[in-house]
């Protein structure tokens, strides 16, 4: 069985301040924060896309929308974009990671039907859209 990675990562949807924020779990420390997309970019590294198909299912079919998604990674930056030193991340060659169970029930890009269980080695948040790079191969 795999290692369980140590932070989880996806969007904030429900009601109240923290609504449309990255929200970041970190599992070993059982603590929760919040990163406004617009004040920041979190940069994630060793990442593996996760979902619920059963859940994502239900939504699809019409139910009301509740967690299913998430990003599991081993390590995460957070770069303000204020910082003098903030450049933002070169996305060019990379792809955009997208969710929504009421379109589909999997983690998808414009290449991938089904992203799901995907490792990726980087991830960069970009406002609200995710970008991820995949691992390399080993020789």
């Amino acid at each position: 069985m795999a290692k369980r990675k140590r932070f989880q990562v996806r969007f904030h949807l429900g009601k109240g301040p923290n609504f449309m924020c990255w929200q970041v779990t970190d599992r070993a420390n059982s603590y929760v924060d919040y990163y406004p997309p617009s004040i920041v970019s979190l940069e994630l590294t060793k990442c593996t896309l996760r979902n619920s198909v059963p859940t994502a299912m239900k939504i699809f079919n019409g139910q009301n929308k509740t967690v299913c998604a998430w990003v599991e990674c081993d390590m995460i930056d957070v770069h303000y974009r204020r910082d003098p030193n903030f450049t933002q991340p070169n996305i060019k060659n990379m792809d955009k990671y997208k969710y929504n169970p009421r379109k589909h029930f999997h983690w998808f890009t414009k290449r991938n039907r089904n992203a799901d269980d995907k490792d990726l080695h980087k991830m960069f948040t970009n406002n609200r859209a995710l970008y991820g790079q995949v691992s390399k191969v080993s020789t």
